[in-house]
């Protein structure tokens, strides 16, 4: 009997703390529930195949992390989505704990291409800078770093606008036309190339922010739009339009902006035209156009940076002297 009677205690004992149990269940039903979050990331881009306006994105890699996310050692999520729906935008659905806050970083880019490292998407590294070419749109690129906590079901759609990580510089020549006696006719641009003394080679996503300052050569290659003569291909500023000789990106390096050397080569048909320009104005997520006769002899050109991706306008003469 005192056995049985102590057999009997264990099971009402038991039962006492399955029903605390589960009374506890339902008087915090957020303790470890989770929700699908789903997140709508578009790079704000009108998404009409031309030029490096971003069209070519085709893979969105996303990490997570919890409060910690410059000392974790893994992101508690990761993962990709390849191809944009109707509407252009990247779908990314995550199961979130509720009443958490998470870490999100976003990077957007050309599929396929080993231009950067996102093994980390908290420092993306670029691969390398030697082979890299002039004029390569598939070095395009977006990212977004956004805090989200979930609170309920106001949580569950969440839209994130990507920026560029990087300046873009690009070269336009307001006239092909030679117009001396010893070379008359018309110019054929069939390559450029570029050399600037300092680009970061990291991009820390956290602090939108390049690290480290090299000095990069785009080697000769095909001019912005993959054809010999680019007659047919413009880049339109805010006042004008000119033929467009020259299109890379590069990343800031130290912060928002930086001011560069760089040396130009534009291969034509009437030989090679150097241009060397020093006080060159750079911003992430900024344009900056070097326009002018840029082919021709005695040439004036003007340094715009112009606002296609941010505003206000920068403008600036070949001195590096701000105009407006």
């Amino acid at each position: 009997m005192n056995i049985l009677r102590k057999l009997l205690l264990l099971v009402a004992a038991l039962l006492a703390v399955s029903s605390v149990c589960s009374c506890q269940k339902e008087d915090f039903p957020w303790i470890g529930g989770k929700d699908e979050v789903s997140f709508t990331v578009s790079t704000g881009e009108m998404h009409t195949k031309a030029v490096a306006d971003g069209s070519n994105i085709d893979i969105l890699y996303y990490e997570v992390y919890g409060d910690n996310v410059l000392t974790a050692s893994a992101p508690i999520n990761k993962g990709y989505v390849k191809n944009r729906n109707a509407n252009g935008d990247f779908v990314v659905n995550v199961p979130l704990v509720k009443e958490m806050t998470y870490n999100f970083i976003f990077w957007a880019q050309v599929d396929g291409k080993n231009h950067y490292d996102v093994s980390d998407l908290r420092k993306v590294k670029i691969v390398s800078y030697t082979d890299e070419s002039a004029n390569d749109e598939t070095r395009a690129a977006f990212y977004a770093y956004q805090q989200v906590k979930v609170t309920g079901a106001s949580d569950r759609n969440v839209s994130v606008v990507l920026k560029r990580p990087f300046a873009q510089l690009n070269f336009g020549t307001s006239t092909l036309n030679y117009g001396t006696a010893n070379k008359p006719g018309s110019i054929t641009l069939t390559s450029s190339s570029v050399t600037v003394n300092r680009v970061a080679n990291v991009f820390n996503t956290i602090t939108g922010r390049g690290e480290g300052g090299v000095e990069v050569t785009f080697k000769p290659a095909l001019t912005p739009n993959g054809k010999k003569d680019e007659t047919d291909q413009l880049l339109e500023t805010k006042n004008s339009k000119y033929h467009w000789l020259g299109m890379n990106y590069l990343i800031v390096s130290g912060g928002d902006s930086d001011t560069v050397v760089l040396d130009a080569t534009f291969q034509t048909n009437k030989g090679d035209v150097d241009l060397h320009i020093t006080n060159v104005s750079i911003r992430k997520n900024y344009r900056t156009n070097i326009v002018g006769n840029l082919l021709t002899t005695n040439s004036m050109f003007t340094i715009v940076v112009d606002e296609v991706f941010d505003k206000p306008d920068k403008d600036y003469d070949d001195e590096g002297n701000k105009l407006n």
